[in-house]
């Protein structure tokens, strides 16, 4: 009788776990189908309206930026030509002036700006430094330090 008991126990077992395959794996009629449809359809039309709005929102602020660009580029642009002219004028009689404020004469009075012969302006720069200066007293040198010996290097 066990075996009896076991064969039906596996019997109703098979036919439950078949009814539940064939339930979960047969194709949807054809109303569960259009509703299924019209939910994904209502959800991507949600989702497109939703990609449009903030489309909408980001070139809003685009141009926004763009028009506070253009509008400072045209009043950059309007200034009357005076005032550049007269900024211009302004700043060449200063460098003018500044240049002119330069003296005619070098600071020495001996070198020649224009040097013709370089052999006579090189003898001329060595004679000035050949000329003898008063040595001002200085301090005593100091005494070399004695090496010191490594004990890498072999002793000599």
């Amino acid at each position: 009788m066990s075996k009896k008991s076991h064969f039906l126990l596996g019997f109703v077992l098979g036919a439950a776990s078949s009814l539940a395959a064939t339930y979960l794996l047969a194709p949807q009629n054809s109303d569960e189908l259009k509703r299924k449809l019209a939910e994904k359809k209502d959800d991507l039309a949600d989702r497109a309206a939703d990609y449009y709005d903030y489309a909408r929102d980001a070139t809003a602020e685009w141009r926004e930026s763009a028009e506070g660009f253009v509008s400072d580029l045209k009043a950059k642009a309007q200034k009357p030509e005076q005032d550049a002219l007269t900024t211009y004028d302004d700043a060449t009689e200063a460098l003018k002036a500044e240049l002119t404020e330069v003296p005619e004469v070098a600071a020495d009075a001996d070198f020649d700006d224009i040097v013709l012969d370089g052999k006579s302006a090189f003898a001329q720069a060595k004679d000035q430094d050949d000329a003898p200066v008063d040595p001002e007293p200085s301090a005593p040198a100091p005494e070399p330090a004695a090496p010191e010996a490594d004990d890498d290097q072999p002793e000599a």
